[in-house]
């Protein structure tokens, strides 16, 4: 049986999935789940950065980076993210 960090990651990808799939403007995920999702999952990768799983919070980041891309506000979100991202400091 998947941990309970599987199974969000699961439910992340299934998100962005479904998020990257529809088309049409009346089919887009609504703006608050995503936004919601993607702080969601960055917060989990800094959970994984302050107990220093590198590589598992880069992981959730991108994640958290590319959901907050597909969503309708304008790039807010992805800019904070990104930016938040790239003010980690990465051992050598």
């Amino acid at each position: 049986m998947p941990s309970h960090i599987e199974m969000a990651e699961n439910l992340v990808d299934q998100v962005m999935s479904i998020a990257r799939n529809t088309k049409a403007p009346m089919e887009t995920y609504p703006t608050e789940e995503l936004e919601w999702v993607a702080t969601t999952a960055f917060n989990r990768a800094v959970e994984f950065y302050s107990t220093s799983q590198d590589k598992t919070c880069r992981r959730w980041a991108e994640k958290a980076i590319s959901l907050a891309e597909l969503n309708n506000d304008g790039g807010l979100l992805h800019q904070l993210l990104q930016s938040k991202y790239m003010d980690l400091a990465w051992d050598p």
